[in-house]
């Protein structure tokens, strides 16, 4: 079992969560959509050198993929 953080995206459609966490000296994240209807496998995975960089490449996705309620 891998050790890292969750960050979680609420969004009118369904939440979207990703899971980042140190694999090696990469850093992944992988996003996994919550709704109904909806597998529960993988939307999208990121990989990185920094922590940093792989979650703003997390955020950016999501937002232009599944923009906040307004």
């Amino acid at each position: 079992m891998k050790t890292g953080r969750l960050l979680k995206f609420p969004r009118r459609d369904g939440d979207l969560h990703a899971y980042l966490y140190q694999d090696g000296s990469t850093v992944r994240a992988t996003v996994y959509r919550l709704a109904t209807g909806h597998e529960r496998t993988p939307v999208r995975e990121v990989t990185g050198s920094s922590p940093e960089e792989v979650e703003a490449e997390v955020r950016a996705w999501i937002d232009e993929h599944f923009p906040p309620p307004a």
